[in-house]
C-alpha cells in the first residue's frame, strides 16, 4: 500500500495535481503520441455552472541534491496498471492524502518546520511546489495557468505569491 501512496505523492509533486485528480488521470493520443491528461472537472466559482475543462499534464521534474532532474516515469507506469491507493469516496481525495501523510512521522516532522516558519504543510503543497516552480523557470503566466488548470483570476488570487519579483535586483543595480 506504501508504494500507491508514494505513486500517488509522486503524481502530486510532478504534475500538480489536486489529489481528487488522482482519480481522473487519462492516457489519450496526441499528435506525438500517448498523453496524460486530467479529466477532473471542477466548479470555476462565479457563473453557475461552470466547469474547468479536462487539461493535459506536462511534468515538472523534482531534483535531487546536485539538481539532477528525477524522473519517476510516471505516465509509463500509469499505462502498464500500476494502481494508485483508494482515495476513499468523490470528492474525498485531499482528505484520505492528508489522512495517509498524517500517519507519517516525516510528514509530521516537516509539517512542524513549516509552523515554525510561518507556513502551512499540506496535501496541496505539491501543487504549490509545482506552480512556484512553473513560475521560479519563467515560464509565461498564460502556460502555467493552462498547465495547472486555472483561469488567470483564480491563478493570481491563489498563486501571484510565486511569480518573479525582480525588484530586489532593480534597487540593487541602481544603487551599485
Amino acid at each position: 500500500m506504501h508504494d500507491r501512496w508514494r505513486f500517488a505523492i509522486q503524481f502530486c509533486a510532478v504534475y500538480g495535481l489536486r489529489p481528487e485528480e488522482l482519480r481522473h488521470l487519462r492516457i489519450k493520443d496526441g499528435a506525438r503520441g500517448a498523453e496524460l491528461w486530467s479529466i477532473y472537472q471542477k466548479s470555476m466559482g462565479g457563473t453557475k455552472g461552470a466547469k474547468t475543462e479536462p487539461r493535459r499534464l506536462h511534468p515538472l521534474f523534482l531534483r535531487d541534491g546536485d539538481g539532477t532532474a528525477i524522473d519517476w516515469k510516471l505516465q509509463a507506469r500509469l499505462q502498464v496498471g500500476e494502481q494508485l491507493p483508494p482515495l476513499n469516496r468523490d470528492g474525498d481525495g485531499g482528505q484520505a492524502l492528508n489522512q495517509y501523510l498524517r500517519r507519517r512521522a516525516v510528514w509530521m516532522a516537516l509539517r512542524d518546520d513549516a509552523k515554525k516558519q510561518g507556513e502551512q504543510l499540506t496535501p496541496y503543497s505539491f501543487r504549490h511546489r509545482f506552480a512556484k516552480g512553473m513560475h521560479a523557470n519563467n515560464l509565461p503566466i498564460a502556460n502555467i495557468i493552462e498547465a495547472m488548470g486555472h483561469t488567470i483570476e483564480v491563478h493570481l488570487k491563489s498563486y501571484a505569491r510565486f511569480k518573479p519579483n525582480a525588484t530586489a535586483d532593480l534597487v540593487a543595480a541602481v544603487n551599485a
